[in-house]
């Protein structure tokens, strides 16, 4: 009998990177196994910062 695929995924490890071992959140359709500092890649936060307008 299979367990309950809530289990099998609770089970899982850690992502990890595959260079420096430090553990990777998990991202939807993410399939890197390389960290962002390792890859030299650049993390942009996701929202948007607003630029006050001046007065006319």
């Amino acid at each position: 009998m299979l367990p309950p695929a809530h289990q099998f995924f609770e089970t899982l490890p850690q992502k990890q990177c595959a260079k420096c071992g430090t553990v990777m959140e998990e991202q939807s359709e993410c399939y890197t196994h390389v960290c962002v500092e390792c890859s030299g890649g650049t993390v942009y936060p996701f929202g948007f910062k607003l630029v006050p307008v001046p007065p006319k």
